[in-house]
């Protein structure tokens, strides 16, 4: 249950749990603690997996054009390679299991961020698997995300056994909240809200204003944003990815459309309550033509010929908050 329209855009996952959006083509990662898959979902494809298998997928991070996975039942950090996978960093594993799981790249964007959970501390890792800088003190810190702060940078970190949320600068952490109860991940939105997962509850949780964002779900575990800031999130115990809109999110056809040569077709707005900015087509790949929605509900695009059916055209829209992809299947 959410003030703000929910959208399934992929189920049938393995236990699915943290998640990272790719801001170059819109899709989300997302590691299936059951199996130890990831799944890519959104793009032309909608739906895959990589052929790399991690131990029990977790926290995942991109540096550079290298995608790191934590791998929990063997409480290390992999990089996904072309053959399979390549430990970055061991660490030493607690006996009952319960090893890494949330990680980050960290603000620089050249290492990472690794919560070492059982051991109660905070490690930034270069990515020749090297501790740069260890921050002590925590709980069991489970999650972390990266934030830009007045003194440079800074990362929330959600302290599961704490059951608190704290901000981390330099060498100083702070507690920002508590009384929340198996805290799994954390973000800050554009309007400086602290928003956090309680999975127990069952809820996507505002630090900031003491009400759920969302409720109901079955196991929130995975949490972020896609281009637009809306909140990314999956249900464990559903085996689905959520997008709760907060923003605006791009609605196109399912299937495959047919259509006769040089007709349109329409894609959808989707808008939260309040959401009124104008949304405006920017780039039109596979495409001859488009009509912005600007403040209303309904775009169109005109495909190219499709001369190798079935054929894909991607829109790449934007408004004042940022960036949707859309990819629409069609033949003619």
């Amino acid at each position: 249950m959410s003030a703000d329209p929910v959208l399934q855009l992929a189920s049938g996952m393995n236990v699915p749990d943290d998640l990272l959006y790719s801001g170059a083509d819109g899709t989300v990662l997302v590691g299936e603690h059951g199996d130890g898959h990831i799944s890519r979902v959104g793009g032309a494809n909608v739906f895959e997996r990589l052929p790399q298998v991690v131990g029990q997928a977790e926290g995942i991070a991109r540096v550079g054009d290298v995608i790191y996975v934590a791998d929990q039942v063997n409480n290390r950090v992999v990089a996904l390679t072309a053959t399979g996978v390549q430990t970055l960093i061991q660490l030493q594993p607690d006996p009952n299991g319960l090893n890494v799981d949330g990680i980050a790249s960290d603000a620089s964007g050249t290492g990472l961020v690794v919560p070492d959970s059982p051991h109660g501390t905070v490690l930034f890792v270069d990515i020749s698997g090297s501790i740069t800088r260890r921050v002590g003190g925590f709980s069991r810190p489970a999650g972390v995300s990266v934030e830009q702060v007045p003194q440079g940078a800074g990362y929330l970190i959600a302290d599961e056994n704490a059951a608190a949320v704290f901000e981390l600068i330099g060498g100083t952490a702070t507690r920002l909240a508590g009384g929340l109860p198996g805290v799994d991940d954390v973000v800050r939105d554009a309007a400086g809200h602290v928003i956090v997962i309680l999975p127990a509850r069952g809820t996507l949780h505002d630090v900031s204003t003491g009400a759920d964002v969302a409720a109901g779900l079955r196991n929130p575990q995975g949490l972020g944003f896609d281009g637009a800031r809306n909140l990314l999130v999956t249900e464990s115990d559903n085996g689905r990815l959520d997008l709760v809109v907060t923003t605006f999110a791009v609605q196109v056809p399912s299937g495959v459309v047919q259509l006769v040569p040089g007709q349109s077709v329409c894609f959808g707005v989707l808008r939260a309550p309040g959401f009124t900015a104008p949304v405006t087509v920017q780039e039109l790949d596979g495409g001859a033509r488009w009509v912005d929605p600007g403040a209303g509900t309904i775009g169109e695009v005109v495909p190219s010929p499709c001369s190798s059916p079935p054929c894909s055209v991607k829109v790449v829209v934007t408004s004042p908050v940022g960036i949707q992809y859309a990819y629409i299947s069609y033949r003619d």
